[in-house]
């Protein structure tokens, strides 16, 4: 990979470099992304979807009592790795628990990424390549939206960057301090999600052959002395979980079909994390910008090393692509190393009034996009489709913008889904008859489902068990073991999670005599959740 040199202005460690610039330049963007993510939160009342849920009440079982007694301490973050767990944890022991609390998580990766990011782009071509890299990657839609969210992902993005930043300083692992530093950082983004093996290892391997590592003894133990320290750090949650993990890849797999993405070698397959990265992660203006700077960098040669870029842009493509279940946040990673090859161009531009106008144009452009996916054009449509794309249960479309990502992610709204309210009256309720207070939750919407109800309940202290119902074979018996049941009478939610919700939602309202209305609460989609009680003969 070279020699990487100093520069003038820069902070010593060993015989290696790195640059106080860099460190003022993360440190900026980072105020400056989380400014805006301060008036978004203060804007926004909603709890957080799905698996965001999830990730915060596993957070709660590092804090205290929410997690029960009988499960051991690698369990307590589930099937996923504990880091991102006990980060948002740290942050809840220091202020308090709650949604909004949670994501100020994420303010430490995002300076690890900008500050990767910027070494990256330095290294390849100087300083203003650093600075850009950082302005593009911090005005993408979908890298804003996702660093407000309780998500892996996006740690998982500031170790990829982090670790490929570190790798080239190792020198092709010449360096035993910066390898045992990337032994160290891959230890953290297995700690984080289990895709990091995958995307990671690709410019691992390239950079072992490039070097031919094979032919220096010494760097070969330098290399094996990261991967044990990474494998030494890494195995308390690995090695008693493997059983669990083995089980829950196999079941993960399974809901790729499920969903309706296409089979892993076919055209749509090959197709998809392109079609996913003009539509809704960059949008159709910073895609002709990366697309542009792809041609004019390989022309005029402007990244020196341009096949370990590469290399750990499609390496990580790749190994998404071979999965059957995808989803934009899975290529998260590789938005950094991606917003590289556009700033190498733009730093190339002369300095010219015309090109200095065009830089403004484009940051104006980007700035306008950014507020509008975040805060809302009135004016502007919610959509603007270039082609229709894939229709899988979701239809993923080739974007010129979007102002919201499936409502799901957007402008902020207040909105109260009721989920107080709702644990209150299920408690008092419980008390007096003197049952177990668990609830059976049939829709599955986005502010209004199973994870974020046993987020609430861990919060306020209620002792309420939660489940999702997805079959209705059983009849009445589908709701054995609950005491309330939770429905709602239009929406039900994703297609895969709830095709047997209005067959459920017609067992409870053609019992009466067994299921008995406690409360119904308007909600702010419109529609109206009702609450029932079950009561069972004897």
């Amino acid at each position: 990979m070279g020699k990487w040199m100093g520069k003038p202005g820069t902070i010593s460690i060993h015989r290696f470099r790195i640059s106080d610039h860099g460190l003022v330049t993360a440190f900026v963007a980072t105020l400056l992304l989380w400014g805006l993510h301060i008036v978004w939160l203060s804007r926004d009342t909603r709890p957080p979807v799905w698996d965001m849920a999830l990730h915060q009440a596993y957070a709660l079982n590092y804090t205290g009592d929410s997690a029960p007694e009988s499960v051991k301490l690698w369990e307590k973050s589930g099937n996923y790795p504990p880091f991102v767990h006990l980060v948002i944890a740290a942050v809840f022991w220091i202020f308090h628990p709650g949604p909004h609390i949670a994501v100020m998580a994420n303010i430490p990766a995002t300076f690890i990424l900008f500050w990767a990011v910027y070494l990256l782009a330095r290294d390849f071509t100087g300083p203003p390549a650093g600075r850009w890299a950082c302005l593009l990657l911090g005005l993408t839609p979908y890298a804003i939206w996702i660093s407000r969210e309780t998500i892996l992902d996006y740690w998982l993005a500031a170790w990829y960057a982090a670790a490929l930043a570190i790798l080239r300083r190792t020198e092709d692992f010449e360096s035993r301090a910066w390898t045992l530093l990337l032994g160290a950082v891959l230890a953290l983004g297995l700690l984080t999600k289990w895709f990091f093996a995958g995307i990671i290892l690709i410019p691992l391997v390239y950079a072992c052959v490039n070097s031919r590592i094979w032919r220096y003894p010494s760097r070969c133990i330098h290399l094996l002395d990261a991967l044990i320290l990474a494998g030494v750090l890494a195995a308390p949650w690995y090695l008693p979980n493997l059983p669990r993990l083995l089980q829950y890849f196999g079941q993960n797999a399974g809901i790729g079909a499920r969903e309706g993405e296409p089979p892993v070698f076919s055209f749509q397959s090959a197709i998809y994390y392109l079609r996913l990265l003009e539509g809704y992660q960059l949008f159709g203006f910073l895609f002709a910008l990366l697309v542009l700077a792809c041609i004019f960098c390989w022309k005029k040669k402007l990244i020196g090393d341009w096949k370990f870029l590469a290399v750990s842009i499609a390496g990580g493509w790749l190994v998404m692509t071979l999965l059957r279940t995808k989803d934009p946040r899975f290529t998260l990673p590789l938005l950094g190393p991606l917003a590289i090859i556009p700033a190498v161009w733009i730093q190339s531009w002369k300095r010219t009034a015309l090109n200095n106008a065009l830089k403004a144009a484009i940051i104006a452009v980007l700035c306008f996009q950014a507020y509008a996916a975040n805060f809302g054009v009135p004016w502007l449509p919610e959509r603007a489709v270039i082609l229709r794309g894939y229709q899988g249960s979701l239809r993923w479309d080739w974007n010129l913008y979007l102002q919201n990502y499936f409502d799901i992610l957007g402008k902020p709204k207040r909105e109260d889904w009721k989920q107080d309210e709702i644990l209150r009256r299920i408690a008092l309720d419980s008390k007096q008859k003197s049952v177990e207070p668990s609830l059976a939750l049939i829709p599955d919407l986005p502010w209004f489902n199973g994870s974020n109800f046993k987020l609430y309940a861990a919060m306020r202290g209620v002792a309420l068990r939660v489940g999702h119902l997805q079959w209705a074979a059983d009849g009445i018996d589908s709701f054995r073991g609950f005491n309330y049941v939770l429905m709602t009478e239009r929406d039900q939610g994703m297609s895969w999670t709830t095709r047997n919700s209005l067959a459920l939602n017609r067992i409870v309202v053609d019992h009466p005599g067994i299921f008995r209305l406690v409360e119904l609460y308007p909600l702010p989609n419109g529609d109206c959740a009702r609450l029932y009680s079950i009561q069972r003969a004897g």
